[in-house]
Formats: structure tokens, C-alpha cells, sequence
């Protein structure tokens, strides 16, 4: 039989736009409780708060506002940031912001290390096609008796 983690010391939490979800130690970063979800979540300065490229949203589903205080308070590693990416309002640092209740966490595009990059303009490519192989049908003449060769020979 399992037991559930009391809700003093664990939370649900919800990524989106994965839909990845799981229980995780109250007190844990955002970071922390993506990389053991297997979330999508970038960190290149390995939660330092330095990178910002680990920025979350606090969101909300049936049942679960989108209240900030689901996040503990901004620490002073916030504060201070001052990074090449901008830490817009809403917006937190993964590394940082620790998790004390059930929440869902938005992961905007730029957090994403796979986000989808459109390299071309989309339009309508011509492709000429010149196979190498060609069909042709033959028709064959059955054999009969007197004929006994085969059908190789009677189509050559």
C-alpha cells in the first residue's frame, strides 16, 4: 500500500505547456522539480541565477489559480538579477523560486532548450521529379503446350 506525502510537506505541481505533473518536496525550486520531472526547462549557469534563461509564470487550471504566493517570496538572488535577459513582472527564476504549495508553472518558449525554430519562410517549393526508375506495364502472352518457354523469354 502507498501512502501519500501530507500536503505540509509536498506539492503538486503542474508544467505547462508539457503537461508534465508530479509531487515534489515543499521548498523545492521550480529548477529542481523540472529536472526530476523531466520537464523542458533551460538552466545553463546550473542555478546560479545568473543565465536567465530558466524564467517561469505562475499559471492556473480548474481548481488552481494563478496566485504568485503558490511560489515562495522573490529571494534576494531575484533582487539582484541582472542579466542579459530581462526578468519582466509575472515572470520568475526557476533556480530561485521554491514551490510551497500546489501550483502550475508556465514555461514560456525562451525557458524551453527545444523550443520550435522556424529556420525558412514556409511557402510553396517546386520539386521536379526524375526518378530513376520507371513503370511499364507489359502484357504478356500466356503460355501454352506448344509454347513451353517462360515468361522472361516470351516477354524479350
Amino acid at each position: 500500500m502507498t501512502t501519500e506525502p501530507s500536503p505540509e510537506t509536498s506539492a503538486e505541481v503542474f508544467f505547462m505547456p508539457s503537461g508534465l505533473r508530479g509531487v515534489v518536496p515543499a521548498g523545492s525550486t521550480v529548477l529542481s522539480a523540472a529536472r526530476s520531472l523531466g520537464v523542458d526547462l533551460d538552466s545553463v549557469c546550473g542555478g546560479l541565477g545568473i543565465c536567465g534563461r530558466c524564467q517561469v509564470e505562475v499559471g492556473a487550471r480548474p481548481g488552481l489559480d494563478a496566485n504568485p504566493q503558490r511560489l515562495s517570496a522573490p529571494s534576494s538572488m531575484e533582487d539582484s538579477y541582472d542579466g542579459l535577459r530581462p526578468l519582466p513582472t509575472g515572470r520568475r527564476l526557476g533556480c530561485a523560486a521554491q514551490i510551497v504549495r500546489d501550483v502550475v508553472i508556465n514555461v514560456p518558449e525562451a525557458s524551453q532548450v527545444h523550443r520550435q525554430v522556424v529556420r525558412k519562410d514556409a511557402g510553396r517549393l517546386e520539386v521536379a521529379v526524375d526518378p530513376v526508375l520507371t513503370l511499364h506495364y507489359l502484357h504478356v502472352a500466356a503460355a501454352t503446350m506448344a509454347d513451353a518457354t517462360g515468361a522472361l523469354q516470351r516477354m524479350r
